[in-house]
């Protein structure tokens, strides 16, 4: 179902105080390190892990108390989503309230209302009522303050509009690219990217599996941009435990006498690991549905010749695609590809909080983007 995000509101968390963020089908955040950026990211990671259920308000990676601002003193958060699923507007809020005194964190409001107003959930200090496609009223019963009530909803025909919320956001990969932390074994396949996109290898697996023809084009986009190599493969190292292996192939020969050597991914550099994760969101995140990247620094470990045709393939697949990428980055390429026309400039203002501005904005007397920045004009 295709997605986008068209709007975010952040209160109380970190540096975003009273945040309004407008998103493109692309759109690049830039600005100084501490700006914001990566808050916005972790933000939305921990909505969607929250509606996904695979976490309770107060884990580290959503929204614990360790999370409000500091200069603030009131102890309540809230998240606005404003999304656009198959042709439906939907605008998603999460109040979370904190109790500095006994170090407890709750879900005080959760409410998710379509285009047209209905009301299609409805949590109140742990009380949920449940609304039908067309509004009218469901069950009532009462659920547990520390998750997402709205994410242990069973989908049924009279909810298909909540349902295909839910799905939108929990397809949404949220990702800073760590090639020493992934993994080079996975006894499972796994649906959702890390954070780190430490469980590469799962969700690898888990992707092939059920789109078996989309790795063919994962490999033939990485031999045109990592020298050497011929193949991506899955080799069985236990009853149910597989590793992921890159074969190479060298012109000298190696010990088969062919040119064949292959390496574990944890093997081969931090760049090479770098490029099989970007170019696997790019080939095997969809089945001609689109992708829904949020990716922090992509440009990290990759040189350029590696980074521009990924960029390229990335804008394409957004154009052409029911897609959204929104991308964190300092690269000068980055911002004058993306910039002009996608940017918004986080900085902070004199109070400490964060704001958004759209590059458009700003004048650049002639100057390449990524120079105005470089040169501080940017603020």
């Amino acid at each position: 179902m295709a997605l986008v995000l068209e709007r975010i509101r952040i209160e109380n968390y970190k540096c975003l105080v009273d945040f309004d963020l407008w998103l493109k089908d692309t759109t690049l955040l830039l600005g100084a390190n501490g700006a914001g950026k990566t808050a916005v990211l972790d933000v939305i990671y921990g909505l969607r892990t929250l509606l996904a259920g695979e976490s309770k308000i107060a884990d580290p990676v959503t929204f614990p108390s360790s999370t409000l601002t500091r200069w603030q003193t009131h102890q309540h958060q809230e998240f606005r989503i404003q999304a656009r699923v198959g042709g439906e507007s939907f605008s998603y809020l999460l109040r979370v309230e904190h109790a500095a005194d006994i170090e407890a964190s709750r879900v005080a409001t959760e409410r998710l209302v379509g285009e047209d107003g209905t009301v299609l959930f409805d949590c109140e200090m742990g009380e949920v009522r449940l609304f039908r496609d067309d509004g009218s009223a469901g069950p009532v019963f009462k659920t547990d303050w520390g998750e997402s009530a709205l994410a242990r909803v069973v989908p049924q025909s009279a909810n298909r509009r909540l349902t295909s919320f839910l799905n939108a956001i929990r397809n949404i990969v949220i990702c800073t690219i760590r090639p020493h932390e992934i993994r080079s074994t996975s006894s499972r396949g796994m649906r959702l990217l890390g954070r780190f996109a430490e469980n590469f290898v799962g969700w690898y697996r888990n992707a092939v599996l059920e789109n078996p023809g989309l790795a063919l084009s994962h490999v033939e986009a990485l031999r045109l941009v990592m020298d050497g190599f011929d193949d991506l493969r899955l080799r069985q190292v236990g009853a149910e435990t597989r590793e992921l292996v890159l074969r190479f192939v060298h012109p000298s020969g190696s010990r088969d006498g062919d040119g064949r050597y292959e390496l574990r991914i944890d093997e081969v550099s931090d760049g090479q690991r770098a490029l099989v994760v970007l170019y696997g969101l790019l080939h095997l995140g969809h089945s001609g549905e689109g992708v829904w990247l949020f990716l922090d620094e992509p440009d990290n470990y990759v040189a350029l010749p590696e980074i521009q045709p990924w960029l390229m393939a990335l804008v394409e697949l957004c154009e052409e695609t029911p897609s959204q990428a929104v991308l964190c980055s300092h690269h000068p390429e980055l911002i004058d590809y993306l910039g002009p026309n996608t940017g918004q400039v986080l900085r902070r203002n004199a109070s400490g909080a964060a704001t958004a501005q759209p590059v458009g904005k700003l004048t650049t007397g002639g100057l390449k983007l990524s120079e105005l920045v470089a040169r501080g004009w940017d603020s």
